[in-house]
């Protein structure tokens, strides 16, 4: 018989499809959201998407918050989501109808931080 854990699915798996759906969306060539005629809207849309992948990703280490070297942990984490942001622009680059720019990443940058902010602010008061 097969055991599923659950701590797997229900803390590692979501950031692990969102991840996914980030890139799937990414290498579509014609995904634009909605621009309701506002003015870099696109940005607003970025840094949700990635405070949502931040707070996963966060979320994704429960206990982390008791470590002796969160400190250390938290900083990879933050490293993390960069990378992954610059690593979605990278996939942008190349796939045609879509752009990539430095503010679309500061924007996927800063919805994340917020997010990994959040959490780690919330843990601290618990």
């Amino acid at each position: 018989m097969i055991r599923i854990d659950k701590k797997l699915l229900f803390y590692k798996l979501p950031p692990i499809l969102f991840a996914g759906l980030i890139l799937l969306l990414s290498s579509l060539p014609n995904a634009h959201p909605p621009s309701f005629d506002i003015r870099n809207i696109d940005k607003f849309y970025h840094g949700l998407e990635y405070f949502v992948f931040g707070l996963l990703i966060f979320r994704a280490f429960p206990d982390l918050h008791t470590s002796s070297r969160r400190v250390v942990f938290y900083l990879l984490l933050f490293a993390f989501g960069f990378a992954y942001a610059a690593i979605d622009e990278t996939v942008q680059w190349f796939v045609p109808n879509r752009d990539s720019s430095i503010g679309d990443w500061l924007a996927d940058v800063i919805g994340y931080t917020v997010a990994g902010l959040s959490m780690i602010w919330y843990r601290s008061r618990k």
